[in-house]
C-alpha cells in the first residue's frame, strides 16, 4: 500500500458512510498479572450505539494513522511459518463467519497471553470488514465518486483488523449518572480504555492496486520505530523489516564513510533532493520506491562527492548484499528541517534553506556559522542590530 490508499482507506472510516462496512465485533479485557480474560463480547458492529461505533471507529482508524516504516509497517509473511500459523490464520480470520470467527480471534487471544509484553491491561479488539470502492465520474479532489449507493461491480476489499489498547484504574471521583438522575462514586474497579490511542495492531490483507495482497499485512505501533519483535515474531509469523530510524542511521553512516568526517552542505542538499525527485516521480506507485547500491553511487555522484572509491566498501560493510532503502525513509522528517549542532546552539534548517548555512573563518580566525538572511533576524519581537565582521 502506499500512501494514497493508506489515505483513500482511512478517511472512510465514519459513520453512515456507504463505502465501508464493519460487519462482526469482537472484543476482549486481558488482565496483566496473569493474563486471563476478564470479558469477551461479541456482536454485529450495526448493533452498538452511534456513539460505541463512533469510538470503534476511531480506534481501528488509528491502525491506518503514521508514517510509512517508522509507525505503519507492511510486512510479510515468514515462509517458514508451521502449518496454520502466520498466513494460515490471518486467512481464515478473514474467511471466518459468526462463530467461527469468535473461535479465530481467541486462537490470537491465546498467543497474545503467550507474548504479553504490555505493561498494564490490555483490550483486544478484532472486527472484519468490507471497504467498497466505487467506480464512477472522478470528483473535483479527483477522487472516484460512486454513481450511487453500494456498487455491486465495484471493487471490494474484503479486511479484518485487530487493535490492542490500554487499560488502566480510572481516577475516583464523583459523577452524575443520567440514568438514575444522582452523583454516583466511581469504583475503584472500574478501567478507563484509551481506544483513541491503541498501541499495537495489525489489518489483513494489504491493499495493492485494488487487488488485495494476501502475502502481506498492515502493521502498526504507537512507538514510532519500535517494533513488537514479540508480537511479530510469535503471534502473526511476519518477518522484521528495518524500521525508517534504522535506514536513515545506514545511510547517514554511507555518507560519512564515503565522503569522510567533514561534508558540504550543498552535497547534503543535493543528496537529499535527489531521493526526494525520486519519491516524487514515483508518487503512485504501488510497491515502496527503493534505492539500490547502484542507484545509490549515481546519486552520491550527481550531488557533488568527488571521491567514489570507497563507496562499494562502504555500503557493503553497512548494509547486507542486495539492500535496498526506502527512499521515503531516508526523507522522512527531513523536508522539514534538519538539525546542526555547534556545540553551543542546535539549529533547525529547512532542506530548502540549507545551502544558506555555512561554516566559514571570519577575520579573528575563528569557525562560525554563516546564515544568509532576507531579512533582519529577531528576538522577542525585536530586529538585531547588523554587526561589521
Amino acid at each position: 500500500m502506499n500512501k494514497k490508499d493508506f489515505s483513500a482507506l482511512r478517511r472512510q472510516f465514519k459513520t453512515d458512510n456507504y463505502q465501508l462496512e464493519l460487519k462482526l465485533l469482537y472484543t476482549v479485557y486481558m488482565k496483566k498479572d496473569n493474563q486471563n480474560l476478564l470479558h469477551a463480547e461479541f456482536s454485529s458492529f450495526n448493533m452498538k450505539s452511534e456513539a460505541e461505533q463512533e469510538i470503534y471507529f476511531g480506534n481501528f482508524k488509528k491502525l491506518l494513522t503514521g508514517s510509512l516504516n517508522s509507525k505503519i509497517f507492511e510486512l510479510s509473511f515468514e515462509t517458514d511459518a508451521p502449518t496454520g500459523e502466520g498466513q494460515d490464520l490471518c486467512r481464515e480470520l478473514l474467511d471466518a463467519k459468526h462463530d467461527d470467527f469468535v473461535e479465530c480471534c481467541n486462537k490470537y487471544i491465546a498467543k497474545f497471553s503467550l507474548n504479553y509484553t504490555y505493561d498494564s491491561d490490555i483490550v483486544i479488539s478484532f472486527v472484519s470488514g468490507k471497504y467498497n470502492k466505487p467506480t464512477g465520474r472522478k470528483s473535483r479532489k479527483g477522487e472516484e465518486e460512486s454513481l450511487g449507493g453500494f456498487d455491486d461491480a465495484s471493487y471490494g476489499f474484503e479486511f479484518v483488523m485487530c487493535s490492542v489498547s490500554k487499560a488502566d484504574a480510572a481516577k475516583c471521583g464523583i459523577f452524575y449518572n443520567a440514568a438514575t438522575e444522582r452523583f454516583d462514586l466511581n469504583s475503584p474497579l472500574d478501567q478507563s480504555i484509551n481506544f483513541s490511542a491503541p498501541i499495537d495492531g495489525f489489518m489483513f490483507p494489504a491493499l495493492s492496486d485494488n487487488c488485495s495482497d494476501i502475502n502481506k499485512l498492515i502493521y502498526y505501533t504507537a512507538k514510532p520505530n519500535v517494533l513488537n519483535e514479540a508480537l511479530l515474531a510469535n503471534v502473526l509469523y511476519c518477518t522484521s523489516e528495518p524500521t525508517a530510524k534504522e535506514e536513515r542511521e545506514k545511510f547517514e553512516e554511507i555518507i560519512r564513510l564515503v565522503n569522510g568526517e567533514k561534508i558540504n552542505t550543498e552535497i547534503i542538499k543535493n543528496i537529499y533532493d535527489a531521493v526526494n525527485e525520486k519519491l516524487e516521480a514515483y508518487d503512485d506507485a504501488s510497491e515502496p520506491v527503493t534505492l539500490d547500491a547502484a542507484e545509490l553511487r549515481d546519486i552520491f555522484e550527481e550531488s557533488g562527492m568527488k571521491d567514489l572509491s570507497g563507496f562499494e566498501d562502504a555500503f557493503s560493510h553497512t548494509a547486507e548484499q542486495g539492500f535496498e532503502f526506502k527512499a521515503a525513509s531516508l526523507v522522512s522528517g527531513i523536508s522539514r528541517s534538519l538539525k546542526i549542532s555547534s556545540g553551543i546552539a542546535d539549529i533547525l534548517v529547512s532542506l530548502e534553506s540549507l545551502g544558506s548555512v555555512k561554516q566559514v573563518i571570519n577575520a579573528k580566525g575563528r569557525k562560525c556559522l554563516q546564515i544568509e538572511l532576507d531579512e533582519d533576524a529577531e528576538f522577542n519581537g525585536m530586529a538585531l542590530e547588523t554587526e561589521d565582521n
